[in-house]
């Protein structure tokens, strides 16, 4: 005899409060700061609906030729801001997601919020 089983689909991120909010962006901040790799490649991150994204400055070829036409608006003239990461915040572990080249997320490593931080300072398959 066949049982109906329901399977949970996509989980949504967990809802944060103020004060996760706030412990969480220093503790991003602190890493930050004290990691050689990421304090040289992000140049900033929000936090948006339960998600930590990251992004970089990507300096663009042809910047100098005045003939070059650009999709989106360079940053001082020279640099394009692309997303570095995004960590996912569930209520039992975190994700650590790359986006592909066609602007799909890729999850690369699940775990606590501090794990995801460190692997993200540690593998450089991903993140350069």
């Amino acid at each position: 005899m066949k049982k109906n089983v329901w399977i949970k689909g996509n989980p949504k991120p967990q809802k944060l409060d103020n004060l996760k909010k706030m412990k969480m962006i220093k503790e991003v901040e602190s890493f930050i700061e004290n990691s050689e790799k990421l304090s040289k490649s992000i140049n900033h991150f929000e936090l948006r609906a339960g998600r930590v994204y990251f992004f970089q400055l990507v300096e663009q070829f042809g910047w100098n030729d005045p003939n070059s036409q650009f999709i989106i608006p360079l940053i001082d003239g020279r640099y394009a801001e692309f997303k570095y990461a995004r960590i996912t915040i569930f209520p039992i572990e975190c994700t650590l997601d790359w986006q592909r080249h066609n602007d799909q997320w890729m999850t690369v490593f699940s775990g606590t919020f501090t794990e995801c931080l460190q692997y993200m300072d540690e593998k450089d398959e991903w993140f350069q």
